[in-house]
């Protein structure tokens, strides 16, 4: 399937909304799909992650307006396969990485 992945992304201070479109199945999880659109499409792309289990934290991000870990979230959890992704609070260092 097609998802269409937008990215809440802020550089230098500002903000700004960037789009991919990504072949992904449905049990593909949102870090999983931010990963490949890092490594295949945007290498500039920023955002943290660990443990890849569920258990860290780091991946926390808003995703299609609500608070989740990017790594325990398939496409098939939100329903859509359009994906809004956003940093988790408004003090960010760049793209998806926020102060904590």
């Amino acid at each position: 399937m097609k998802v269409i992945l937008t990215v809440k992304r802020y550089r230098d201070g500002a903000q700004y909304e960037q789009k991919y479109t990504v072949d992904a199945d449905s049990n593909t999880t949102i870090l999983d799909l931010l990963i490949k659109v890092r490594d295949d499409l945007d290498g500039s792309l920023a955002f943290r992650y660990a443990c890849r289990m569920g258990i860290c934290g780091a991946c926390m991000v808003k995703i299609n307006g609500t608070p989740r870990l990017a790594c325990a979230t398939k496409i098939s959890d939100l329903g859509t396969n359009a994906v809004y992704v956003e940093p988790l609070t408004d003090k960010v260092v760049k793209d998806l990485i926020a102060e904590l």
